[in-house]
């Protein structure tokens, strides 16, 4: 046990030393959060203040065009005179005239089905979107009054209906919250997929640049390959357990700043949606979800990091593992593209296989929680898919290390299945 904990140490302490590290775990949060929210923040703001102006050529005479705090409409002929026709203005705007370009667009309305719209500016790309949303509402309400309908008795006719979504348990009524269970599912499944094959990946490059560099010879000669590959195995799950914990206090500080920094510039509608999911995340057990979360990362990281290192000690040419990693890949990539069937019927019979095979269980078994333990996954099943995943992880780690004990020896020729399989027979 002394020579595991010197493994573990060294492995431990020289992996949360280095500049990636420190980067990735301390500022990753922070440019993650940044790179979604800063563009969508400066762009709301930006689009919340923004005023277009519409130069216009209207052919129907009886049809008026308002203007409001979105967009200025203003007559052609009224507004720059008679010499200005429409292939002058085309031919000014082409060669950029600043008389021209200060307006945001040409709009020539020929009849009410053949409209023509024409940007005269490259200031912003969503001028098209708000011309067209603000003509639309004047062409139906011109078409409402030709029609002799008053606008706002038909306005209370369309009028949404205010439909509440309830489920019935044995507290009471409750609102149904499965739309933000299925994102949180969505986001549990593909974290742990994201993380186990990261990790696992660190643990496969880790030994094969030690048995490259013929380091590992000088290693093992002092301490047995099982316990080698253990230490390596259990430092790497202690620096993503360091890193996990430092991004979720970092996460949950930067989501309540980016609430608070976003409700700024943000339309009421979206201020009262954002405090909608607030609440309604405080109604999950989100800290059990964070519990299974852990342990599936954490099994699922030594399932296939062990075989990942099991390969890494066999093989010293990055394209051979390769060869080997994507068939154990394989079972995780089926489960991250069924989510999506998956989100549709979670307790159904192929949902319940895939989070019992430990293979695939990381993934699917997250989704499957979130919708709620035991309304969708009875405690049976999670505890069977809990112990399976542990046997599965026993038999791995002990076939990996029979692997690992030959394969860092093993050079000079490409490794079988039928030498894997000798090996672990030995």
């Amino acid at each position: 046990m002394k020579k595991f904990w010197l493994v573990l140490q060294r492995e431990y302490i020289t992996r949360i030393r280095k500049k990636s590290f420190i980067i990735i775990t301390f500022l990753g949060p922070i440019l993650m959060i940044g790179f979604y929210l800063l563009p969508a923040y400066f762009s709301v703001k930006a689009e919340k203040h923004k005023t277009y102006k519409v130069i216009y050529i209207n052919n129907i005479h009886d049809l008026q065009l308002t203007s409001d705090k979105k967009v200025k409409f203003f007559d052609l002929y009224s507004t720059l005179g008679n010499s200005y026709t429409f292939d002058k203005i085309k031919q000014l705007a082409i060669k950029g005239d600043t008389t021209i370009t200060k307006f945001d667009g040409l709009l020539v309305i020929n009849s009410l089905d053949t409209i023509n719209f024409y940007v005269l500016s490259d200031k912003s790309v969503s001028v098209s979107d708000v011309v067209k949303s603000k003509l639309q509402n004047i062409i139906q309400a011109y078409r409402l009054k030709k029609l002799g309908i008053n606008p706002q008795q038909l306005a209370q006719v369309f009028q949404a209906i205010n439909f509440q979504n309830f489920k019935l348990t044995a507290k009471g009524e409750q609102k149904n919250l499965s739309w933000l269970k299925a994102a949180l599912g969505m986001a549990g499944a593909l974290l742990a997929y994201m993380f186990v094959f990261m990790y696992g990946g660190m643990a496969l490059r880790s030994v094969m640049e030690e048995k490259v560099n013929r380091v590992i010879e000088l290693i093992v000669s002092s301490v047995k390959p099982f316990q080698l590959m253990f230490g390596k195995l259990t430092a790497i799950l202690l620096v993503a357990l360091t890193q996990f914990v430092i991004w979720l206090v970092s996460v949950l500080i930067l989501f309540k700043l980016s609430v608070i920094f976003v409700s700024s510039a943000a339309p009421p509608k979206a201020i009262e949606q954002i405090n909608i999911v607030l609440a309604n995340l405080k109604n999950l057990n989100l800290w059990l979800w964070v519990i299974i979360f852990l342990f599936y990362f954490f099994t699922g990281y030594l399932l296939y990091g062990a075989l990942f290192a099991a390969i890494g000690s066999a093989v010293d040419v990055e394209t051979d593992a390769q060869q080997f990693v994507w068939p154990l890949t394989l079972p995780m990539l089926i489960a991250v593209f069924s989510l999506e069937p998956l989100m549709l019927n979670p307790d159904g019979a192929y949902a319940f296989w895939l989070s019992i095979i430990p293979f695939t269980s990381p993934v699917v078994m997250m989704l499957r929680i979130s919708y709620g333990i035991p309304q969708v996954v009875p405690i049976w099943q999670l505890i069977l898919s809990m112990v399976l995943m542990l046997i599965t992880v026993w038999l791995s780690i002990w076939a990996a290390g029979k692997i690992f004990r030959f394969g860092i020896l093993f050079y000079g020729k490409r490794p079988t299945y039928r030498d894997f399989i000798k090996w672990i027979k030995a």
